[in-house]
């Protein structure tokens, strides 16, 4: 049985170059470039792995995450921005609020070797 991959970031040719190497790896992926489909996606989909952008329009990577969490919804979570560490670390925080102990962080840029080896 394939890994499933849930793809949430609102930069689509980033999704398609995540989508493109986790598909390399033997996962099946779906991408939400809207943070307002994230959540539906992660319940319909029911994901083993989440890669979510901190950083989007709508609604941030913090409210999806929370969103994603209170579902009861298990999955790898892992958290990417290239803007602020302050947002990864809160994130860090809600996740640990819901009993996640392992997150983890994919700083952008992020070379495709450092995805590959995340997603292995």
């Amino acid at each position: 049985m394939n890994r499933k991959l849930l793809v949430v970031d609102d930069q689509v040719g980033l999704t398609r170059v995540i989508s493109m190497v986790a598909e390399e790896l033997g996962y099946e992926t779906r991408v939400a470039n809207t943070s307002m489909d994230a959540t539906d996606l992660f319940v319909t989909f029911q994901p083993d792995v989440v890669i979510l952008d901190m950083i989007m329009p709508e609604k941030d990577g913090i409210d999806v995450l929370n969103e994603m969490l209170l579902t009861g919804l298990k999955a790898r979570l892992v958290l990417t921005s290239g803007l602020s560490q302050s947002f990864l670390r809160l994130a860090e925080g809600v996740a640990r609020f819901h009993d996640i102990e392992r997150v983890e962080i994919l700083r952008k840029p992020f070379k495709r070797d450092e995805l590959a080896d995340l997603l292995r």
